[in-house]
């Protein structure tokens, strides 16, 4: 059996490959002045590594504006992404200490802003948003119970001008899922379904589809489910969406897409 070095002869290799490796920070295989390990010896007229102290870094970013000389808002910008390019790139307290107080102007400056815009918009109801869209919980309720309301009837309008065609294939998961939702939109507001099958076999919610193989391939349709919205008088048409879509979302993109209701939900 091969004789094992000695312990002392392993640390003694040890400390001369850590101190081959140019490390950059503290490590426990440096010898250090102040906490000496018993394996390494501290050369005379040698500053430890961990001592030494370093180079001050000087700010070398051009352009640099005092905060008192900070007069526009474009300045304020400029010079607040100046000194947090510094502060991320070469984090020193300094640098964090010229960020944060300049970060905290922007803070004043914003709170100002905002309770300034309140007072006006309070006494302004004209520019006042929530006067369009309510934001206190009960005045949402009774929103959005009139919006119900007035969407049943926007759809029955809809309905006597517009159709939906619904392209689905027999084994898509899917399909079957979205099935009902467009049944319940027919039988609900009178919207005309038309079942298209790409395979040529329907789905319970519509057992007796048109087969729509070279249909699909006409209309550009690759993927399932897939439902458009056509024009009774122009026969215009437009894709409403592909893939599994919820009621409230068919609705929605319903009435956007004829212009029934732009914007309002926002």
């Amino acid at each position: 059996m091969p004789k094992r070095p000695p312990l002392v002869v392993l640390l003694a290799l040890l400390c001369g490959y850590a101190s081959a490796q140019s490390l950059d920070y503290p490590s426990v295989w440096q010898c250090d002045a102040n906490k000496p390990n018993w394996y390494c010896d501290i050369e005379e007229g040698v500053q430890p590594a961990a001592t030494r102290q370093q180079p001050v870094r000087k700010d070398r970013g051009s352009g640099r504006i005092e905060i008192k000389d900070i007069k526009t808002a474009e300045q304020l910008r400029q010079e607040l992404k100046r000194r947090e390019d510094l502060a991320v790139m070469n984090p020193s307290e300094q640098h964090m200490k010229d960020y944060l107080e300049l970060w905290q102007l922007t803070q004043d400056k914003g709170a100002v802003f905002a309770d300034s815009w309140r007072r006006v918009v309070w006494q302004n109801p004209g520019l006042d948003y929530a006067q369009r869209r309510p934001v206190n919980n009960s005045a949402i309720k009774i929103y959005d119970e009139g919006r119900l309301r007035n969407e049943e009837q926007q759809l029955r309008t809809l309905a006597r001008e517009h159709g939906l065609i619904f392209f689905f294939r027999s084994d898509c998961p899917y399909c079957h899922a979205m099935a009902p939702t467009l049944r319940m939109l027919s039988d609900r507001y009178g919207i005309e379904v038309l079942p298209v099958s790409v395979d040529g076999q329907g789905l319970p919610d519509f057992p007796q589809p048109r087969d729509g193989r070279a249909q699909a391939a006409a209309w550009g349709v690759e993927r399932v489910p897939a439902l458009f919205i056509g024009s009774r008088q122009t026969g215009d048409r437009a894709p409403v969406g592909f893939g599994m879509m919820a009621l409230s979302e068919i609705v929605n993109r319903i009435f956007v897409l004829t212009g029934t209701r732009s914007g309002e939900n926002f």
